[in-house]
């Protein structure tokens, strides 16, 4: 069983409700957060981390989560590995404990190196793409 006894089937609703979930949150980062970026970059770091949160999540559950796991720690994508969730983590610590100039400049910051390793992430899945 690779998540708690669940089909092939039952797995892959679940990954697509969790990617319309994620899908979800990258739109209010843009509709929301995106237009506030100037003066309120929070709004957007918050929807487009739980969007990232929730993408990935989204994959460990069709491919369960240890497997996920494996392939995420896999040597080849170590790196990607610890940029991204450290770039997650330094967004949710810097939006949530530093205001002000530093605050802002920070939590962008974190956001950009985040963005730039989703795109990292999801090129080395195309065809010819490599990490």
């Amino acid at each position: 069983p690779v998540l708690f006894g669940l089909s092939y089937a039952q797995r892959f609703r679940l990954f697509l409700g969790s990617l319309l979930l994620s899908g979800l949150f990258f739109a209010l980062g843009m509709l929301v957060g995106l237009p506030s970026l100037a003066v309120r970059p929070q709004k957007f770091a918050l929807c487009f981390t739980f969007g990232s949160a929730t993408f990935m999540a989204s994959f460990a559950l069709l491919k369960g989560p240890m497997n996920h796991l494996k392939s995420m720690f896999a040597p080849d994508r170590l790196p990607f590995t610890a940029v991204y969730m450290t770039s997650m983590a330094s967004t949710l610590y810097f939006t949530f404990s530093h205001g002000g100039l530093s605050g802002y400049v920070l939590t962008l910051s974190s956001t950009a190196v985040q963005i730039a390793a989703l795109v990292w992430y999801l090129v080395s899945f195309m065809p010819g793409g490599e990490a």
